[in-house]
């Protein structure tokens, strides 16, 4: 498979070295790391969140809650 290189500093370089998983490239590892999967204390007061990240993460924290309420329920019978 061809690809591009690139120059990175070592510190960068050791660093996604301790990011890697087991027979993963160094190429899944900077996929991985570079896909948008922010937790909310990741983002809490830096304005970083679009109008439709916020709406997102809205939707996912109603879900886990009617989980969490579901779950509850069921514990309770």
């Amino acid at each position: 498979m061809g690809g591009i290189k690139v120059q990175i500093r070592e510190d960068v370089y050791k660093a996604l070295l301790m990011e890697k998983k087991d027979k993963e490239s160094l190429s899944e590892v900077i996929l991985r790391l570079s896909k948008k999967n922010l937790c909310i204390e990741d983002v809490v007061g830096t304005q970083i969140l679009s109008k439709e990240d916020w709406d997102e993460v809205k939707l996912e924290l109603k879900k886990a809650n009617n989980l969490t309420l579901k779950k509850l329920d069921e514990e309770r019978v």
